[in-house]
């Protein structure tokens, strides 16, 4: 075990028990949240070393995740990885220029999208 945490945050049910499945396989411990206000308190309690995160869900994007995490000492050294169907570059422009460090459209590549997992909390 590694012992890094990774919020994973998405509407889509299938998604996040998948990616908790694949990561904890991997050695991380795995925390998830369903809409955009679970994804704030879960942040602020467990301070994950890195969140997995959905553009459009219930209760605020994640645009709204990443200002209100970026506003908080607490949470603004979080990195972000963005895991979306959005695939338009104004989507993809305006998550790097909120420091997103990675972005995957839906349906992603789990090799991929572990590689940057660990390229980041490496």
């Amino acid at each position: 075990m590694n012992g890094k945490t990774v919020l994973v945050v998405d509407d889509d049910e299938d998604i996040v028990k998948s990616l908790g499945i694949r990561l904890g396989q991997e050695g991380y411990k795995v925390f998830a949240a369903q809409d955009a206000n679970q994804a704030v308190m879960q942040a602020h309690k467990i301070k994950p070393d890195l969140l997995v995160l959905d553009i459009g869900m219930p209760a605020g994007s994640g645009f709204t995740v990443m200002q209100n995490l970026s506003n908080s000492m607490h949470t603004q050294t979080i990195p972000v990885i963005m895991l979306t169907a959005l695939d338009d570059e104004e989507t993809r422009d305006k998550t790097k220029n909120l420091g997103a460090l990675g972005y995957f459209v839906k349906p992603y590549n789990f090799d991929e999208l572990l590689f940057a997992v660990n390229y980041i909390l490496d």
